[in-house]
């Protein structure tokens, strides 16, 4: 087996292989080479030497790659390189079972070292993975889909514990029916919902991994003064359409001001988004959150969303 940094010629190669691998259900599928090039390779801080293959030498065929790259810093501004990540790994199904994993993974930790990194997270967790946010994950790459692989079983062999554990939230907007209360009524009296499709105060860190994608931001306000009592964000799935066959939308950043909580402005908020995306046709919604985050799993949970799948992460000190 030879093992080698990425190449220019090698986007088409990838290509095949992403859908050749069986990824499981959070992984998109039927988009272009040059989809994949987008999403895998266009972000400003793409490193080639980040992105190893393995070929088999008789055949020439590759057997599988790994993607390793760094975090966010706090401020979302630049890459913290301290903090390794193992963005994506894959093996070809016919050279499964024979140490390619666990040898492209040594290889990665290896570069992340060279490059200063004293831990890697694999699967980078939450709003963490510097790439394939729009192909991999759903709404973001917060980890390995557990229905895919063996992947607990996998990092534990390679040296790993388990880290992050992120939940994946939807709600069927055709099948399910919203909440009805006196409270809900009263707010749809006395707000008014405002859309736009112009970013607000995102980070870099937002731009280089959702710019490209479909966004709208939403926003309560209040009828009588104009304030704003709630506010979240729509991130486009288009790409998800030919493997899930309906079109899905990612709600992200619901965000109340500290004197406007517990009013239940961020349940009107997210009802009223459904409702819009019904209207034009989305089907499906989705969000992700950390187990340990009680209030936003009760929010989520009050406006009808369960729990349909899990994203894993490991991490390992170096």
């Amino acid at each position: 087996m030879l093992y080698r940094p990425f190449r220019n010629s090698d986007p088409p190669k990838l290509h095949q292989l992403w859908h050749l691998c069986a990824l499981g259900p959070n992984a998109a599928e039927g988009f272009s080479c040059d989809v994949f090039e987008l999403f895998a390779c266009a972000q400003p801080y793409w490193d080639p030497n980040g992105l190893m293959l393995a070929l088999d030498e008789a055949s020439g065929r590759v057997a599988g790659f790994v993607h390793a790259g760094f975090a966010a810093n706090a401020a979302q501004s630049a890459l913290d390189y301290s903090r390794g990540t193992i963005c994506g790994l894959m093996v070809h199904p016919d050279f499964r079972r024979r140490e390619i994993g666990t040898a492209l993974v040594r290889r990665a930790e290896d570069y992340l070292r060279s490059k200063g990194a004293n831990s890697v997270v694999a699967g980078g967790g939450l709003e963490q993975n510097g790439f394939y946010a729009g192909i991999y994950g759903g709404l973001d790459p917060s980890g390995f889909c557990t229905s895919a692989a063996a992947w607990p079983q996998f990092f534990q062999k390679c040296g790993y514990a388990p880290c992050d554990e992120v939940l994946i939230l939807r709600r069927d907007l055709i099948r399910s029916k919203d909440p009805v209360n006196a409270k809900l009524l009263r707010h749809r009296r006395h707000l008014n919902l405002v859309i736009t499709d112009r970013p607000t105060n995102e980070s870099w860190w937002w731009f280089v991994r959702y710019g490209h994608l479909d966004s709208l931001r939403f926003e309560l306000h209040e009828k009588a003064n104009g304030n704003v009592v709630a506010s979240g964000q729509i991130i486009g799935m288009d790409l998800f359409i030919p493997k899930w066959g309906v079109r899905s939308v990612g709600i992200r950043e619901i965000f109340v001001p500290e004197s406007q909580r517990r009013h239940g402005y961020a349940q009107a908020l997210l009802l009223e988004i459904c409702r819009r995306l019904k209207g034009e046709s989305v089907e499906l919604v989705e969000a992700h959150v950390l187990p340990a985050d009680q209030p936003v799993l009760d929010l989520f949970n009050s406006a009808k969303f369960d729990v349909t799948g899990r994203l894993l992460t490991f991490r390992r000190s170096l």
